[in-house]
């Protein structure tokens, strides 16, 4: 019986003991988080990104859409005219109007394609430097972990996401 009360003792004094030296470790780490979407969302590189792609894309788009206007009448036309049209009028303005609508699918196809990578490209530039200010502020600022995604709840004191937009501006500006 007393060694089984001693084993216990001893037992219970290295779980203490363990859990001591998590709590130092942990006291050592310096947490932080930051909101990638409030990035996405608050950051002037965005908003450049952006304003970039419409600048470049808008044309090709408003050629769509006028490409579309230009359907709709086509159709308005055969409906209209369905009945009073000779039959050899009313298919070459069909096989027109189907020609039409291939044409405008595959430029939307081949435009939607474009943006798709141009976006991706753009994105790829910002992240880099997203990570590159995370890492910067993390290393200034001694923090053992960052967190970004994933993270269900934080106290608003682990949140970095200020300073990371800070600094995005800043850079920015330059």
């Amino acid at each position: 019986m007393k060694k089984l009360v001693l084993g216990v003792l001893l037992m219970s004094g290295f779980a203490s003991l363990s859990l001591t030296a998590t709590n130092v470790t942990a006291a050592d780490l310096k947490i932080g988080v930051v909101s990638v979407e409030r990035i996405l969302t608050e950051a002037p590189q965005v908003d450049a990104v952006n304003t970039s792609m419409l600048e470049r894309f808008g044309p090709q788009r408003d050629a769509l859409k006028e490409l579309e206007k230009e359907i709709t009448k086509m159709q308005e036309n055969f409906k209209r005219n369905e009945l009073v049209m000779t039959e050899d009028k009313l298919n070459d303005l069909k096989n027109e109007i189907i020609t039409k609508i291939q044409i405008l699918r595959q430029k939307e196809a081949q435009l939607t394609q474009e943006v798709a990578t141009v976006r991706n490209q753009e994105l790829a530039v910002l992240q880099q430097q997203v990570r590159s200010i995370i890492d910067d502020i993390a290393k200034s600022g001694k923090y053992s972990l960052v967190l970004s995604e994933g993270v269900a709840y934080t106290d608003k004191k682990l949140d970095i996401t200020d300073k990371v937009l800070d600094k995005m501006k800043a850079a920015f500006k330059k």
